[in-house]
């Protein structure tokens, strides 16, 4: 949580009359982070008929426009949806087009129905385009999900070095150490 709050405050401009958008129902520092870094939250709804994943076909060129970051989160909290990789390559695409910030995250990555079939991730993606920077993504994970240790605040960014630097910088103003049973 308190990674993907600082991570946008650090990378929201709060002179543009930008958007966050994210996918609804959704992880509430989403809505919080984007407020509070003078941004607009705006929420894609995850409907059954879609599987349960927004459908990004239907936002609006203005909307992406605006678009400062998206946040996913697959697989998804509370359903259980997957982004599947031909999405995760077109939403890269609409970044590039946009210049927007996808912020991934991945803190469920590990817990999924299907062994033989583990959820597609977002650097994975870049991976497959020959993407080696990353551009314009950043990935989130959490020791609290697939560990079985919530409240001890642990895991990792990943992704773009020009995204992360300035996330990196906030974070050693305001970060707090990681406590030594944690370590």
């Amino acid at each position: 949580r308190e990674a993907l709050f600082a991570f946008t405050q650090a990378v929201v401009n709060r002179t543009d009359d930008g958007l966050v958008i994210s996918p609804n129902p959704f992880y509430q520092i989403y809505e919080g982070a984007a407020l509070l870094a003078g941004a607009t939250p705006h929420y894609l709804p995850c409907l059954e008929n879609n599987g349960f994943n927004p459908d990004f076909d239907a936002v609006p060129a203005e909307v992406w426009k605006r678009c400062q970051i998206l946040f996913l989160c697959s697989p998804g909290n509370p359903t259980g949806a997957l982004v599947p990789m031909n999405t995760l390559k077109k939403l890269i695409a609409l970044a590039d087009e946009h210049d927007f910030v996808i912020a991934a995250d991945e803190c469920y990555s590990e817990l999924y129905f299907d062994e033989d079939a583990p959820p597609p991730g977002l650097l994975s993606a870049c991976a497959e385009l020959g993407r080696s920077d990353f551009a314009r993504c950043v990935v989130f994970h959490s020791l609290s999900k697939r560990s079985n240790l919530p409240g001890l605040r642990s895991g990792f960014v990943a992704g773009d070095t020009q995204i992360i630097k300035p996330f990196l910088l906030y974070r050693t103003y305001h970060g707090c150490a990681m406590p030594v049973q944690t370590q």
